[in-house]
C-alpha cells in the first residue's frame, strides 16, 4: 500500500495543488507555490527568507490549527500577501485588527472572486477568530524569531518547538498551536532556510493524516496535546516517506480511487 500511495502522489503532482514536487520527486513545500493566481498574475508563494513572508507562514499554521479546510488557510494567506497585510507592525494596531475582523466575510468573497487556480471543495471563509491569534503572534514575534535563530545556531530545534507550542492563543480560542508546528519546520526545511532542521520534526500528523493511517493500517501513536506524541508520529512518518513527509498520507483521500 505504501508504494502504491507514493506512486499515486507522484503521478498526481501536476493535478493536486498541494503536491509540489521537485524533478526528483521530493516535496518543495506547500508555500513554494499555492497554485493560486491573483488577478491573473503569477502564482502566490512565500519566500521564507523574507521576514514578512515568514510571518505569513506562522499565520498560515495558526489558521490551519483550527477546524477548517486547507483551502481556507491558503486563500487567507493569499489575501494577506496580495493586499500587503504581511508586515507584523500593521497588526499592532487594535483598530486595524477590529476592521479586518469585521470585514473578514466580505474579504473572503472578494479574494475568491479575484483568484484563479485551485478550486476549493467548499465555500471559502475566513474565520474571525484568527485575528486574535495574529495579535498573539505579533506580541511574541520578536521572541519567536530569536528562538528560531537560536535553534539554528545551536543545531537544536527542541527548545523552539517547546517555546512555540506553549504560547496560548495561537490555536483556537485560548488553545495552543501544536500539531501544525511541524508544518512550520517542514516549510523552512523545504526552502532550505535552515539546512539543519531534522526531517523527523517536519511531518504533520493532523486529523486527515491520522484518519488515513488508521484506514490503511499504518501505525501512529495516539495524537493528543502532547508534543512528545506529535513528534513521535512525525518521526514515524518521515522514516516511512522521507522527503515526501506527510503528503502521501494527507493525499490519500484524493488519490485512493487510483490505488486499486
Amino acid at each position: 500500500m505504501k508504494d502504491k500511495l507514493v506512486a499515486a502522489v507522484i503521478n498526481n503532482k501536476n493535478q493536486i495543488p498541494y503536491i509540489n514536487l521537485t524533478e526528483d520527486n521530493k516535496y518543495r513545500g506547500w508555500t513554494s507555490d499555492f497554485r493560486i493566481s491573483v488577478n491573473d498574475g503569477e502564482n502566490m508563494f512565500l519566500d521564507l527568507l523574507k521576514e514578512n513572508d515568514l510571518f505569513l507562514l506562522f499565520i498560515l499554521a495558526s489558521f490551519w490549527s483550527r477546524p477548517t479546510y486547507w483551502e481556507n488557510a491558503a486563500f487567507f494567506t493569499t489575501y494577506l500577501k496580495a493586499n500587503k497585510l504581511d508586515n507584523p507592525d500593521l497588526w499592532r494596531d487594535k483598530e486595524f485588527i477590529l476592521y479586518e475582523t469585521a470585514h473578514c466575510k466580505e474579504n473572503a468573497k472578494k479574494t475568491l472572486q479575484s483568484c484563479t487556480g485551485i478550486v476549493p471543495r467548499k465555500k471559502v471563509s475566513f474565520r474571525s477568530d484568527i485575528f486574535s491569534s495574529i495579535e498573539v503572534l505579533v506580541e511574541h514575534w520578536d521572541e519567536i524569531i530569536s528562538s528560531l535563530e537560536h535553534a539554528n545556531q545551536k543545531n537544536d530545534y527542541l527548545p523552539f518547538i517547546h517555546y512555540i507550542s506553549e504560547i496560548k492563543g495561537l490555536g483556537y480560542g485560548e488553545k495552543r498551536m501544536r500539531i501544525k508546528v511541524p508544518l512550520i519546520l517542514r516549510e523552512l526545511r523545504c526552502q532550505k532556510i535552515f539546512s539543519n532542521i531534522p526531517g523527523e520534526f517536519c511531518c504533520v500528523p493532523d486529523k486527515r493524516v491520522v484518519v488515513t493511517a488508521k484506514e490503511i493500517g499504518f501505525y501512529l501513536p495516539t495524537i493528543n496535546s502532547s508534543m512528545k506524541n506529535i513528534l513521535k508520529a512525525s518521526q514515524i512518518i518521515y522514516q516511512n516517506f522521507g522527503e515526501l513527509y506527510d503528503i502521501p498520507l494527507f493525499a490519500y483521500e484524493d488519490v485512493k480511487d487510483q490505488l486499486n
